[in-house]
This record gives structure tokens, C-alpha cells and sequence, in this order.
């Protein structure tokens, strides 16, 4: 007879970390489909061009990464650290930039989500957890 090997559980700070990034995606989607009317526009505006390609590369890298979290590689876990490491770092230079860097910048979603999947996968129960 075969016997039923119970798998590991996902430890709770990766689900949340796998869970804010879903989150993301879902927000990404949606810039994504409002964005959409002003493609035809894209082609004759190359900056507009440029944006709705950022966001189309942001979009499939950060669903590749999630559709890749069951796999527990050690990359997956290393490609969205360094993925949100440069989110966060961008959204805070850019703000710095126009300045606009105050604390209401550093509350935002856009620093926050970042910030939170980067220290949920620096834990030691993300380590674990992705150990292959």
C-alpha cells in the first residue's frame, strides 16, 4: 500500500508575502486595464509607449513570480526580494525627485506592500521554506 506524505505548510509570513504580491498583481492588472484606451495613443507618443511597456514587463515579472512561489526554488525567493528592494527604491527616489518625500509618501502603498514583502522573505521561515 502506498501512504499519504503530508506536504509541509507554507509558513505564515510567506502566504502573507505571497498574498501582498497577489494583491499587487491584482492593482498592476487594473492600472493595467485603464491604461489600455490610451495604447492607440502609445504609438504616437513614444513616452506614453515607454510607460505602458514598464508596466506590461512589471506585470508579467511579478505574475511569473507568483505563479513560481509553489515551486520553493531559493531564486523565486531571491528574485522577488530583489524585485520589491526595487520597487520601493524607485517609488521613494522618484518622489524624492519631484519632491514630494514626506510622511505621507512613506505610508503609502507604494512603499509599504514593497517594504512588507521584502522583510516577510528576509525571515528564517522564508528561508526554510524556500530551501530548494
Amino acid at each position: 500500500m502506498t501512504e499519504v506524505i503530508p506536504a509541509e505548510r507554507m509558513p505564515a509570513t510567506v502566504r502573507a508575502a505571497r498574498v501582498i504580491m497577489t494583491l499587487q498583481l491584482g492593482f498592476s492588472l487594473f492600472l493595467s486595464a485603464l491604461l489600455l484606451p490610451g495604447a492607440a495613443a502609445a504609438f504616437t507618443d513614444p513616452l506614453l509607449l515607454v510607460v505602458l511597456l514598464q508596466l506590461l514587463l512589471i506585470v508579467v515579472l511579478m505574475g511569473w513570480l507568483v505563479f513560481r512561489w509553489s515551486s520553493r526554488r531559493k531564486w523565486v525567493r531571491w528574485c522577488a526580494i530583489a524585485f520589491e528592494a526595487f520597487a520601493v527604491s524607485t517609488h521613494l527616489i522618484t518622489t524624492t525627485i519631484d519632491g514630494e518625500l514626506s510622511w505621507r509618501t512613506l505610508i503609502d502603498l507604494g512603499t509599504i506592500l514593497p517594504l512588507a514583502i521584502v522583510i516577510t522573505l528576509l525571515t528564517p521561515a522564508a528561508a526554510r521554506w524556500f530551501n530548494r
